[in-house]
């Protein structure tokens, strides 16, 4: 079943029927789809460091290694996290300096593109459920170049690394990538 489909009947199912996809959406984290392996294995590692998962790390900077990744983009990826994981829940001054500091970031040159840039920030806001974060980097990933197929990719590695908070940011991702299709509703031909 293709992933867009696996995403969709997830959706309209409740948990019960959830429970038997979960397996479809986490082997998707491993497998080449629309993001390459080296970009999933990234989205990966961020949300690992996020998470301060250390076994999760060792795993992930491993099978980083293996699959080329640079010193260059280890060190985007450190302050991608960084970033992300300052990023108060509040709105207020830090909060508006962190984001300046996010877009210059965002739009800076770099060893990793700006759209897995943006999508591993998606990453992230999926798994600290902030809604406003997932709309604003799935329109920016969006805006940079990333498919609606890419950016759908980033839920199973969250819901691989953080289970069901993760699941319930489904909703939130789905609306925001409609928004950014002029309200159509996902492909699933």
């Amino acid at each position: 079943m293709p992933f867009d489909q696996s995403l969709k009947k997830a959706y309209q199912y409740g948990l019960g029927e959830y429970l038997e996809i979960i397996g479809e959406l986490s082997q998707e984290s491993t497998k080449k789809g629309a993001l390459s392996r080296k970009s999933k294995e990234l989205l990966t590692l961020g949300i690992a460091m996020h998470k301060q998962c250390h076994r999760c790390i060792d795993i992930h900077q491993q099978e980083a290694v293996r699959l080329e990744v640079t010193s260059a983009e280890f060190a985007q990826l450190r302050k991608i996290v960084l970033y992300l994981t300052l990023r108060p829940g509040n709105q207020g001054q830090l909060q508006e300096t962190l984001d300046k500091a996010w877009t210059e970031f965002s739009l800076s040159k770099g060893a990793l593109s700006r759209s897995l840039r943006e999508l591993l920030a998606l990453g992230i806001a999926l798994v600290k459920q902030n809604e406003a974060d997932i709309h604003r980097h799935v329109v920016a990933a969006i805006k940079y170049g990333a498919t609606p197929e890419e950016v759908y990719e980033v839920l199973p590695i969250a819901l691989l690394m953080d289970g069901a908070p993760a699941l319930s940011q489904m909703p939130v991702l789905l609306e925001a990538v409609q928004r950014t299709q002029g309200g159509h509703a996902p492909v699933t031909d």
